[in-house]
């Protein structure tokens, strides 16, 4: 029997209805999550280089002391005649290596204390001064050195501050107009490098100077540090 056609469009009012109702009533679908990125590489944390240890090539006797230095010129290290034995070895085992076992020589009771005498292998001796009975910087002469050689000991080569060589010449000497001079068991000791230049010629004081010692040939033999510019005695 035919449908009335409001009969139809109530019909078809009803499905519509009831196709919304069960579309608001499904669960929608979860979105798809995005990809996750790759974690990202760690960078590397840099490492601090340790720098190349100085390796000494040149060792400077002056007026007031030793100086070590590199094959660049930079200073590796130094003491200064009054600083303790400990301090100057350490300085020289750096150019030479370890230091040799010291030899005591007895003073004479009046200016010269007892002296502790390292003779490194080479030529170089260093000298401490021991059983002073007060501060180091007191005594006239707590230390010094005595080079014997112009080759190089362990690599390191031995001049003064002014440019003055074992095996160099008395000319070499004499170019450096030496104020002082004073004869020597081995020939005569040229004084050069005055730690202060105004006492050279004090009559009441004195510095301490570098005495190179060159023997009758002229040939520059032994280099002495310090040396005093006046001899009161």
């Amino acid at each position: 029997m035919p449908q009335h056609p409001r009969t139809l469009l109530a019909l078809v009012s009803a499905a519509a209805l009831a196709a919304v109702a069960l579309t608001a009533c499904a669960t929608p679908a979860p979105a798809a999550a995005p990809s996750s990125a790759p974690p990202a590489a760690a960078t590397p944390t840099p490492t601090a280089s340790t720098p190349p240890a100085a390796v000494p090539a040149e060792l400077v006797v002056t007026s007031s002391g030793v100086e070590l230095y590199d094959s660049v010129g930079a200073l590796v290290d130094s003491f200064e005649w009054p600083d303790e034995t400990a301090d100057a070895l350490a300085v020289l085992e750096l150019a030479f290596g370890p230091a040799p076992a010291p030899t005591v020589r007895i003073g004479d009771s009046g200016h010269y204390s007892d002296v502790e005498e390292y003779a490194f292998a080479g030529g170089f001796t260093y000298f401490s001064a021991i059983n002073l009975g007060k501060p180091r910087a007191e005594y006239f002469l707590p230390s010094s050195v005595q080079v014997d050689t112009g080759e190089q000991i362990n690599g390191v080569s031995i001049r003064t501050a002014d440019g003055l060589q074992v095996g160099g010449t008395l000319a070499d000497v004499q170019a450096l107009a030496p104020p002082r001079q004073y004869d020597h068991p081995l020939g005569i000791a040229y004084l050069v490098d005055p730690e202060v230049p105004s006492l050279v010629f004090s009559a009441d004081e004195a510095t301490d100077m570098v005495a190179a010692i060159v023997d009758p040939d002229g040939t520059l033999m032994r280099i002495i540090a310090p040396y005093p510019s006046q001899i009161f005695f």
